[in-house]
């Protein structure tokens, strides 16, 4: 049985927006590499079982999204099958907050911005992360 304070991570709509934003997030990040000379570079020089693991994840995030997107009983169905997803979730959390936090110190480095929580302290994300990381690994 899935924790239940995980499912109330898609109770909300605020919380499922950052949810779907984490996940879209991370999975640009993962499509971009096919984008660049540098990133297809790299790719190429992965020995193939970190390729088809790359890839496993990648499709996996499709997969996620493409849930995260679909009606709320059935996003409820298919996180409730397992702890593969939120640990999925986990981690495109965490990758989409510490991102931001490095975009907004450029943010007030390059152009004196003064911080906000609207951008690298977004309590919703915080929320998420924090329980995600309490509960999204099975005991």
């Amino acid at each position: 049985m899935i924790n239940p304070q995980l499912m109330e991570l898609l109770d909300t709509i605020d919380t499922l927006d950052v949810l779907r934003d984490s996940v879209a997030y991370q999975l640009q990040k993962m499509q971009n590499v096919e984008k660049t000379a540098e990133g297809k570079e790299w790719y190429q020089d992965l020995p193939q079982i970190i390729k088809n693991k790359f890839n496993d994840y990648k499709e996996a995030y499709e997969n996620i999204l493409r849930i995260l997107k679909s009606d709320h009983q059935t996003i409820v169905n298919e996180m409730n099958k397992g702890y593969y997803f939120w640990r999925l979730l986990r981690s495109s959390c965490y990758t989409y907050q510490n991102d931001l936090i490095e975009f907004e110190q450029q943010l007030v480095d390059e152009f004196n911005f003064k911080e906000t929580k609207a951008i690298s302290n977004n309590e919703i994300l915080k929320e998420c992360v924090k329980v995600l990381t309490d509960h999204a690994v099975e005991d």
